[in-house]
């Protein structure tokens, strides 16, 4: 090769980290690769918006949050925030099983290999 390829933006001298070396090695990236899809994040994610909506919810009904107005401000924004928890849960566990998905990821997978 000459030297004009060895100065290419394309081109990673042997001596040089590769992008997928230096991504490898934080335990965010190796977590992530077990995980594998976001199925997984966003059901946990909904999980959590409804656990901390609830958990508002009850502070509220045991009397914690002392001013009234306060306390049926914070139990109105928790009850919207656990419906919405809910729904994505919902949204998250149909996603997982739909009939399409199977030929979605089939074609995904292919996609990806062509490249």
């Amino acid at each position: 090769m000459d030297k004009k390829n060895h100065d290419s933006e394309w081109y990673t001298h042997s001596k040089l980290s590769n992008i997928q070396d230096s991504t490898g090695n934080s335990r965010v990236s190796n977590f992530v690769a077990q995980v594998h899809t976001l199925n997984t994040l966003h059901f946990i994610v909904g999980i959590c918006q409804i656990f901390m909506g609830l958990a508002i919810i009850m502070a509220s009904i045991l009397g914690f949050i002392n001013p009234l107005w306060v306390s049926i401000s914070f139990t109105m924004v928790a009850s919207i925030t656990t419906m919405i928890g809910l729904y994505f849960l919902y949204i998250t566990v149909s996603k997982s099983y739909d009939s399409r998905s199977l030929l979605r990821n089939a074609m995904k997978r292919v996609m990806k290999a062509k490249n």
